[in-house]
């Protein structure tokens, strides 16, 4: 009786070797075809740190408070929350709102410089408010692009975080985010990811603004209920930050 063989083993090295050698060949040809901008232009990823684009622009909003239209500024200042620096800004609307609010409180957190990354800012605003936090949900909307009309496509998707925040004094219905150029997510990984794609493809770095935007209700009120508000204002927001200190930035 003779023992059945394994195709597999049958197969001659030779062979074997060829599509070995192809497949290592095409591989180093793609590796060359990824290297060759960076080959020509003399610049590689890790031959000098990666800086963020324009990131005056982004500086600029602790001492410029973002003009929304529709709500008039009736208040901006500096503030240290936790380990950071924030700029607070409180609106009135110029008209009245259902449900009806006496006005917003919006905290920024721009990136403070190239390196920076998005990490404790909504832990630090927790702690600080000393917020019992209640009725939480995340949800997204869509904001159109800046000089790209109002079609589907041409529209940033921003995901955020929702909730009640009650302290000892007062109750709000609080949204945040962190924003960019292409639109926005609550998660730092999410932002991480997106970082790596543009260092590669851009040889910049992706940048950032921390945004908690707080609606005053009623005392221990259901923040639910202001949602699509909320979702308004929020767009209202992201639109101002991508037109404005993202602009130029919209890549990748």
């Amino acid at each position: 009786m003779t023992d059945s063989v394994p195709v597999a083993l049958t197969t001659p090295r030779p062979r074997r070797r060829l599509w070995q050698g192809i497949l290592v060949g095409c591989l180093a040809v793609l590796v060359a075809i990824a290297a060759l901008p960076n080959y020509v232009s003399g610049t590689w990823p890790w031959s000098a740190p990666l800086e963020v684009p324009r990131i005056n622009q982004i500086q600029r909003l602790m001492d410029n408070p973002l003009s929304l239209p529709g709500w008039t500024l009736m208040n901006d200042e500096k503030v240290n929350i936790g380990r950071s620096r924030w700029h607070l800004a409180e609106y009135q609307p110029a008209q009245p709102t259902t449900p009806e609010i006496p006005g917003i409180v919006l905290l920024m957190r721009p990136q403070p410089w190239h390196t920076n990354q998005p990490e404790v800012e909504w832990v630090d605003l927790r702690g600080s408010q000393k917020w019992r936090v209640d009725n939480s949900r995340t949800f997204s909307f869509q904001v159109p692009k800046p000089g790209h009309g109002g079609s589907t496509e041409n529209r940033a998707t921003v995901t955020v975080n929702y909730f009640r925040g009650i302290s000892d004094q007062r109750t709000f219905a609080v949204m945040q985010w962190y924003s960019w150029p292409q639109g926005g997510h609550p998660a730092p990984g999410r932002w991480f990811w997106l970082d790596q794609i543009r260092q590669w493809q851009h040889n910049q770095r992706q940048p950032w603004i921390a945004v908690s935007l707080l609606l005053p209700i009623e005392p221990v009120g259901d923040a639910r209920l202001y949602e699509d508000l909320a979702r308004e204002i929020g767009t209202t927001v992201q639109t101002a930050l991508m037109a404005g200190p993202f602009e130029g930035m919209e890549e990748s």
